[in-house]
């Protein structure tokens, strides 16, 4: 059941980044609004990360899925950062 729980964060996390990813392509240079919701998205996939860690402790930390969605909302919050720099920059 554990098991299940963790996948079933994993995936809600993920989804949480990917959303993330696309409001940030779709504000990147344009629209300060749809970087602020990418900002939001990632900090309810980074809640849904901590739970998961939280829950499951290592077995958590140790699962593929979880690194690969961790390093995606690093990656992604990177983004959206260079994005509102950007944005700034223009206004």
């Amino acid at each position: 059941m554990a098991q299940h729980n963790l996948h079933e964060q994993l995936q809600q996390a993920s989804k949480q980044i990917h959303e993330a990813q696309e409001s940030a392509r779709m504000g990147q240079g344009s629209d300060p609004k749809l970087l602020e919701q990418a900002e939001q998205q990632l900090q309810q996939a980074e809640q849904q990360l901590q739970t998961a860690q939280d829950q499951a402790g290592t077995e958590a930390t140790e699962n593929a899925q979880f690194q690969q969605a961790y390093e995606q909302l690093h990656d992604t919050r990177q983004q959206v950062q260079e994005a509102q720099q950007n944005n700034n920059d223009v206004l």
